[in-house]
Parts: C-alpha cells; sequence; structure tokens
C-alpha cells in the first residue's frame, strides 16, 4: 500500500472483481500509509495499535476497533500514533463492483451520488451501536472470509460491501450549497503539484515552478500544502526522493552517489541526512538490511 507516487495505479483485483484485502502491520518509527489517492474507495480497519489518518484536510485518530471510509479521489495517508507497532486492514474496491454494466437503477440512485460526493458520508466509523457498528462488524467478517480462502469468499466479501455502502448511505447527509468545501479546489491544485513533482523529481524543481503550477503566490501555495499535507513542499519533495532512491537500493547495485544525483539530490550529506530521517538508518544499512531480509 505505500505507493511511491500520489495517484496510486495499482491495479486491485479484476475487472470483473475489482476488490482486494491487504493486511499491513507497521512500526512506530515508519510511515504508515504515504499520502496519495485513487479512483477505487477504501475501508482501513485498525486490528492493533493506534493510528492516525489524514483524509483531505482532516485527521482522524483511530483505536483498535475502528475504521474510516475513504471515498473516491481523496487524498490520504496514515502515521503511527504511539510507540507500538500498529496494523490495519485496507479492503480497496472500485465502484463497478456495484453496477452490471447496463442500466441500473441502484447504481444510479446510491453509487452515482455517493463518489460524485453530493452526499456527506462519516469518515470516521466508531466503535458503536448501529449503523456503524454493524459497518465494523462486516469488516472484521470481510477480513476473516479473506484469511480462509475458502469457497466463495469473494461472494461472501462482496456481499458485505453491499452491506457496508448500504449502511454508510443509511446514516449519510444530503449535501447543502458546495458539493466540498474551499478546501475542494486547493486540493485538486496540489494534485497537479505533486504529479509535477512525481514526474519531474530528478530534476532541479524550485518553489516558483510549483506555486506556478498551482496557481498561487509562493506563501500562499506554501501555507496551503502544509495545511493539508503536514509538510512544507521541500519536505514532500525529498521525501518523495528518497523513496525513489530506496527502490533503487532493493532492486540495483548502483552506488549510493549515483543514486542520489539521479533522483535528485546533488549533495551526499544532505542525501544521507533526508535518508535517515525517512527510514531511519544510512543507505548503505538500508541497503544491507532489505539483503538480508531477502535472504529468509
Amino acid at each position: 500500500m505505500n505507493k511511491l507516487v500520489l495517484k496510486e495505479e495499482r491495479r486491485h483485483g479484476t475487472s470483473n472483481y475489482p476488490v482486494s484485502l491487504y493486511e499491513i502491520t507497521c512500526s512506530p518509527d515508519h510511515p504508515l500509509l504515504d499520502l496519495h489517492w485513487h479512483d477505487e474507495l477504501e475501508f482501513l480497519l485498525v486490528t492493533e495499535g493506534r493510528a492516525t489518518f489524514r483524509v483531505d484536510a482532516s485527521d482522524y485518530e483511530l483505536n483498535a476497533g475502528e475504521a474510516i471510509f475513504v471515498n473516491s479521489g481523496l487524498l490520504h495517508s496514515g502515521s503511527v500514533a504511539s510507540d507500538e507497532p500498529c496494523s490495519f486492514v485496507a479492503v480497496v474496491f472500485h465502484a463497478s463492483l456495484f453496477g452490471n454494466g447496463s442500466i441500473d437503477y441502484l447504481y444510479d440512485q446510491y453509487i452515482v451520488p455517493l463518489i460524485g460526493q453530493n452526499v456527506r458520508i462519516p469518515v470516521h466509523i466508531h466503535l458503536q451501536e448501529g449503523p456503524m457498528g454493524d459497518i465494523l462488524g462486516a469488516l472484521g467478517q470481510m477480513k476473516e472470509a479473506n484469511r480462509s480462502k475458502r469457497l466463495a469468499s469473494e461472494m461472501q466479501i462482496k456481499g458485505l460491501l453491499f452491506y457496508c455502502v448500504s449502511k454508510l448511505l443509511e446514516i449519510s447527509e444530503p449535501m447543502t450549497g458546495l458539493k466540498r468545501d474551499n478546501d475542494g479546489y486547493r486540493i485538486e491544485r496540489l494534485k497537479a503539484v505533486i504529479a509535477y513533482i512525481e514526474q519531474r523529481y530528478a530534476e532541479p524543481i524550485t518553489l516558483q515552478q510549483l506555486s506556478s503550477v498551482a496557481c498561487m503566490s509562493d506563501s500562499y501555495f506554501c501555507r496551503i500544502f502544509k495545511r493539508i499535507t503536514t509538510q512544507s513542499p521541500v519536505e514532500y519533495m525529498n521525501g518523495y526522493r528518497v523513496q525513489q532512491a530506496a527502490v533503487r537500493l532493493r532492486q540495483s547495485d548502483d552506488k549510493v552517489m549515483q543514486i542520489a544525483l539521479d533522483v535528485g539530490f546533488n549533495n551526499l550529506s544532505y542525501f544521507n541526512v533526508v535518508f535517515r530521517q525517512r527510514f531511519g538508518c544510512t543507505p548503505g544499512q538500508y541497503r544491507k538490511q532489505q539483503a538480508t531480509s531477502a535472504d529468509y
């Protein structure tokens, strides 16, 4: 799930069954979920520990047993919220799961307004009786069905997803006024900025270039970027660059200096500092750790 691009391109499931479940455990010193977005909808259920998830510009603190719902196209990321490891289950599914490819009354009546964000859906699914508790119970059943791989487990998961979405709609509210608040436009502009970074991270990139892509002044752009992503533009850009470097360290024998240059750093010492901040070790130590892990 820790994709190295903002717009996640991984295919979840198949065209006929567009559903995937992932069980992930993360230590406190590593990011739980890197900033990204995708066309699919997603439930994230914390099964152990505590986590903080950011969806667009809002933060949600989750304890074990709680979940969040991430609608199509929303920026989201996560971090461990304590000094203990955190585990979660991600259920990622495309809206096409609910349609049959022809005129479908239920799809048009309920799914189109949901993914179009014409209804206000709660993000944080709390531990409580009623629809939210029903959703959490169904997510737990999906996890067990996915683990068991028993006959027709896909049918059970699909049925439970229909049930979960129906419960979400049961506690939804009509969207009044603008479909999304003023952050909606800003977030769309930030998506363009981060796509720009992903395409040109190996080149020198100035703040002026990024603010121009966002159609904002430099100072306003920095404030909005920090508020929505919790990182400055430079912090995000350097983080993305060392993520790309980590891939190269795992997959090649290239020298560290060459990798640093290739991902956009012209100073090896600075590259080492940023890499250690992100991964808790030097690039050389990271490469050795990955090689050791691969031997087992």
